[in-house]
């Protein structure tokens, strides 16, 4: 009411110039944010005051599975099929390993061109933080890159005291979302990969109830998680095409496959490290990358997850690409447990029946001494 109350005045030059300038100012900041999001900006060290900042958060203690399930857009990928032409493998001196599978990837589905025991059950060992990067980025989307969570002591001595590895971050160390998620699959940081689960779902116990539902949803028979890391539990189980798909799931992502196809990362400078930590990857460091060159179609692995403990052995979980732009998905299991370089030599082997016979394929063998960049965990 006050205000027509008040009397009319004539305009003056400040009130047309006025609205003009409050425009422009508007635009100066619309095009300022622009830049903001296209990049460009360089990332400041981080402290653990950064985790007072509205963006940052610790925790989620509700999750729904009706709001995960509507963000997610891409299908999930179809049970590779079995053709006349797929090798069962029955050769151990060529290819190891207690459990394998090679399929096609093609837009009409995917064809299984070799496998052994693809459907028994095995203990996934680290091959796990492939459901573990997938469940995340469902609960959590690519959005929470940037969030900032404060490195647990807690969680470091846990997974230390179960002769877990981990990535290298300090208690009370503020990480990116971004960074833990390449040290969860890079190094196969165990700290990385309780921090994410944390942060999605409260504990690590939920999250496993959040990776078992997803696997539910996406069909496998094989599978049940009992937590994030792969670390031994008698019920935590897979198969190796059960892993086929989860891999093939997070092919789908295009965040989930950059990181996965990663060689190398650096953190983000922190007070306690400061020139951030070299995270290096387990799978890309076993390879010199010629090793499938002289084969008629030269083929090169792309990325994947390695893993191990006692009773799964070694494993390997990667995709490759031929010369002709082929893509292929090869999943290890139960290699020899105290050689990492034997899934490594599976898999390449397993490669060869991408283009030739079994019986003209020959087991390759990599030597360590080859591999200037080779991680061992």
């Amino acid at each position: 009411m006050a205000q027509k109350k008040r009397k009319k005045r004539r305009r003056s030059a400040a009130d047309v110039f006025l609205p003009v300038l409050l425009l422009a100012l508007v635009g100066t900041g619309a095009v300022y944010a622009a830049k903001s999001l296209l990049g460009g900006r360089e990332e400041p060290a981080l402290t653990a005051e950064d985790s007072t900042s509205p963006a940052v958060t610790t925790t989620v203690t509700e999750l729904t599975t009706t709001t995960t399930a509507a963000e997610t857009t891409a299908p999930f990928p179809k049970a590779a099929a079995h053709t006349t032409e797929t090798v069962a493998l029955g050769d151990t001196d060529k290819i190891i390993a207690r459990n394998a599978v090679l399929l096609k990837i093609t837009p009409d589905g995917n064809t299984v061109l070799a496998e052994r025991e693809a459907d028994q059950q095995i203990y996934p060992a680290s091959m796990t933080k492939i459901m573990t990067l997938v469940t995340y980025l469902r609960l959590c989307g690519d959005t929470a890159e940037d969030d900032v969570l404060i490195m647990d002591a807690d969680v470091i001595a846990a997974q230390r005291a179960q002769m877990a590895y981990t990535a290298g971050f300090e208690p009370g160390e503020a990480c990116r979302v971004t960074d833990l998620l390449y040290a969860m699959m890079l190094p196969s940081g165990a700290d990385a990969a309780v921090m994410l689960a944390t942060h999605a779902a409260g504990s690590e116990a939920a999250f496993a109830e959040q990776m078992n539902a997803l696997a539910a949803e996406m069909g496998l028979k094989q599978t049940h998680f009992v937590n994030c890391t792969g670390l031994h539990e008698d019920d935590h189980l897979s198969s190796v095409n059960d892993i086929a798909q989860i891999l093939l799931y997070a092919l789908e992502d295009p965040l989930a496959k950059q990181i996965m196809s990663a060689y190398r990362h650096t953190t983000t400078p922190s007070p306690q490290h400061e020139e951030g930590i070299e995270l290096v990857s387990t799978t890309l460091s076993r390879l010199v990358g010629n090793e499938l060159e002289s084969l008629s179609k030269p083929l090169h692995i792309i990325g994947g997850k390695t893993g191990y403990t006692n009773p799964a052995g070694q494993c390997l979980a990667t995709w490759a690409e031929n010369s002709e732009g082929e893509e292929f998905v090869s999943v290890i299991a139960g290699s020899t447990a105290l050689k990492p370089l034997d899934a490594m030599g599976d898999t390449l082997t397993l490669y060869q029946l991408t283009c030739e016979p079994l019986d003209k394929i020959e087991r390759i063998t990599l030597n360590e001494a080859d591999l200037p960049d080779y991680v061992h965990n």
